[in-house]
């Protein structure tokens, strides 16, 4: 056996070769383009960027949310804001307690009674 001998060109291969190029040329140019924006992607700033927007979108869907739960039970905010004020001033309000209400009475001056001295009689007397 011998090996295959390469056919001539013909025209419709001449045609097939040249759509072939141009496909290939799309193709490298839209992998040009894709690596273009993944490289844009993974940019720091723009990583920081998009996480800053992430984050901002929670955090209004959250207060959103918030909201419209508080809407919904006022009488609980109250309840929370109270329990919260309690927390923060515990310290003043310990303090007029133990001012105002300390029923422990004044200790003695002398653990001995003192007696009544005796008026000395001068010469005006």
């Amino acid at each position: 056996m011998s090996a295959p001998v390469p056919q001539p060109l013909e025209p419709e291969d001449d045609d097939d070769l040249s759509v072939a190029r141009r496909r290939a040329a799309v193709a490298r140019s839209r992998l040009a383009g894709t690596l273009v924006d993944i490289q844009a992607r993974l940019n720091p700033k723009a990583l920081a960027r998009e996480a800053v927007d992430e984050l901002k979108g929670a955090a209004q869907g959250l207060a959103r949310e918030g909201l419209e739960g508080l809407k919904r039970h006022p009488l609980t905010l109250a309840g929370a804001s109270a329990a919260v004020g309690l927390f923060l001033a515990r310290g003043p309000i310990k303090h007029l307690l133990d001012v105002y209400l300390d029923e422990t009475p004044e200790p003695a001056e002398s653990l001995k009674p003192k007696r009544a001295r005796a008026r000395r009689k001068g010469p005006s007397e």
